[in-house]
């Protein structure tokens, strides 16, 4: 019975690890230009990120995501340098050197820190059912806490390389209380998956 009880608490600890460490994507606003009606036969991704390391990883499993439904996509780490993206000029002309035709852009603009509290639960179970004075014999208790959600405010652009007119726009809110790879991967699906609801990319 001992080793039941504990095999119980272990679970109930693992299922509230799973419950309250997410990242959660939420589009705030999207714009779509109606009059589109171009093809995407090539798209560049972009990230303005700080760190090369966080640019060439979101950048990398973007086109990813885009290449699994069928797309072609090329990151722009690969043609262009960290130091070379603040110059319009030359980063539009590298991607319609390669013949690409439509771009990705994606920027953090804004992050807020929230202060949460996450109260505690009580979890009740039976005795085997022996008896009546049994039945409610153990209790476990997990104890209220107080935790910091980290709010991170992304704009992403779609742009026609031929007219560099905006095709597509969104603004996203993610919620963030675990690690940067869970955060990058639920962002990215939600772009892709309203991009693809939108009829811009498959």
């Amino acid at each position: 019975m001992k080793k039941r009880f504990m095999l119980f608490c272990c679970i109930v600890v693992i299922y509230l690890f799973f419950l309250t460490s997410c990242a959660t994507t939420t589009l705030t606003s999207v714009w779509k230009d109606k009059n589109y009606q171009g093809n995407l036969n090539k798209i560049i991704v972009i990230m303005f990120a700080k760190s090369p390391e966080t640019r060439t990883l979101i950048e990398g499993q973007f086109v990813a995501g885009l290449e699994a439904r069928g797309n072609n996509a090329l990151a722009s780490y690969k043609i262009i340098s960290l130091d070379q993206l603040p110059d319009r000029d030359l980063v539009a002309s590298k991607i319609k050197s390669i013949g690409a035709d439509t771009v990705i852009v994606s920027r953090l603009v804004d992050r807020k820190a929230i202060e949460t509290y996450i109260p505690g639960q009580s979890y009740i179970f039976p005795n085997y059912y022996k008896d009546w004075l049994g039945y409610y014999g153990y209790v476990v208790v997990t104890p209220g806490y107080t935790g910091q959600t980290q709010i991170l405010y992304i704009e992403t652009n779609l742009y026609d390389m031929k007219t560099e007119k905006l095709i597509w726009a969104a603004r996203s809110e993610t919620e963030v209380t675990e690690g940067d790879q869970q955060l990058i991967k639920t962002f990215i699906k939600v772009m892709i998956d309203k991009l693809s609801s939108d009829r811009i990319i498959k």
